[in-house]
């Protein structure tokens, strides 16, 4: 295509689960008096010549970044955000959804069904955007990605997974489709956990009990039944009143991403290398915020200067990168308030997560949801054969230290 990268790529095949020998890369700055100073380490990114570091791309591109006028409608608020300037020439590549759509992509369990893995297979000529959080589901049972990657052309990944359906492990299709996206306060317990796995084993893992206790958690406050216990199924109960928030909130054109508040605070944001990326999974994504936007109060209102001061944040940001598991790298950064990830190929930002982090949002995660709630759901039903063994005791699901 004219104007677009050449993508292409050659067979291959990786492990998207295996990076022990792929440690992240710090660079600490050194304070007045020349001792390494660990509160404002910088990170450093694989470059190539005199390039710019990933972390470095991800505070560049926070800093051009100009937030729009708002729109708000019963508790929540959305932002547009649009770059300062275009990418030139834009990234090629297709979103999961699209790829599946255009079956260009299989997604199944492995030949040996696990939990925390699925096998993807590129068989198209560009790349493909897999989004943190995002559903796939059938197989065995509906799973969310771990983080997000960027595929090769051609090539066969095993991608880093969580179950969003415990009570299933039996084949209802021998492919997977594409499904909802894990609402926003879950995923923020889940970057922080993915995040502290990395930090300990450079594998992104999850806490899979953790993410069954805050599903059951979000059935109860919605009042969803669910045979199987999934999170799909949510979605699906919530449709009539999700649509509110849908028809309120259009894809604003030109806009690479959009900040959003949730009862009269900003919560997060997801933002884009191009507009194009931005529009395709903007619907996914409003839903995600609306599911939780159905459990908050309308609040007071939140002003764009709120929407400004959480990339002002996020720009001071300590970051640190990893190696991705696929192409780039992965970012993650903390700072006053905030927590985040962003992912980086080529000095291109192809995707900037953003959370507000304090105990209020850890609670509604629902990551703290007691195990005998989810015993008690599911306690007269038959319960998966395959059992996950857990990861090691240590921080997941806590904030950020």
């Amino acid at each position: 295509m004219p104007g677009m990268r050449d993508t292409t790529q050659l067979p291959e095949t990786m492990d998207l689960t295996d990076t022990t020998e792929m440690p992240v890369v710090l660079a600490p700055t050194t304070n007045a008096g020349g001792a390494q100073d660990p509160s404002t380490t910088a990170a450093l990114g694989s470059t190539s010549g005199e390039g710019r570091t990933a972390g470095q791309v991800i505070l560049d591109q926070l800093a051009s970044l100009r937030v729009g006028v708002g729109v708000a409608h019963a508790g929540m608020t959305a932002f547009p955000v649009f770059a300062s300037s275009a990418a030139a020439p834009a990234l090629r590549y297709r979103t999961l959804e699209q790829a599946i759509a255009e079956n260009a992509v299989e997604v199944v369990e492995q030949a040996s069904a696990t939990v925390p893995e699925l096998t993807l297979r590129n068989k198209g000529d560009v790349m493909i955007f897999v989004l943190d959080g995002e559903e796939v589901i059938g197989g065995r049972q509906n799973r969310i990605v771990n983080a997000s990657f960027l595929i090769a052309a051609n090539s066969t990944v095993t991608l880093p997974v969580t179950c969003v359906e415990h009570g299933r492990w039996h084949d209802v299709s021998p492919a997977f489709s594409s499904g909802e996206s894990m609402p926003h306060y879950m995923r923020l317990a889940k970057h922080q956990q993915v995040s502290a796995s990395l930090r300990r084993t450079s594998r992104p893992t999850a806490d899979q009990g953790a993410t069954w206790d805050a599903i059951a958690a979000k059935q109860a406050t919605t009042g969803t039944r669910s045979a199987t216990g999934a999170l799909h199924d949510i979605y699906r109960s919530q449709q009539e009143r999700l649509n509110a928030w849908e028809q309120a909130f259009p894809y604003v054109a030109g806009a690479v991403g959009f900040i959003i508040g949730l009862g009269g605070q900003i919560t997060g944001a997801d933002l884009f290398d191009q507009p194009a990326t931005a529009e395709a999974l903007w619907p996914k994504l409003r839903r995600s915020y609306a599911l939780d936007a159905l459990e908050v109060s309308a609040g007071a209102s939140v002003e764009q200067e709120q929407a400004e001061g959480v990339l002002e944040r996020a720009r001071g940001a300590r970051n640190e990168v990893y190696p991705s598991l696929a192409l780039g790298q992965d970012v993650r950064f903390e700072g006053d308030g905030v927590v985040g990830g962003g992912l980086v190929y080529e000095e291109t930002p192809i995707h900037i997560s953003l959370f507000r982090a304090d105990d209020q949002t850890t609670t509604r995660a629902g990551m703290l949801a007691r195990a005998s709630q989810r015993r008690q759901n599911y306690a007269s039903r038959p319960l998966m054969s395959q059992q996950v063994t857990p990861e090691p005791n240590g921080d997941e699901g806590a904030p950020l230290e």
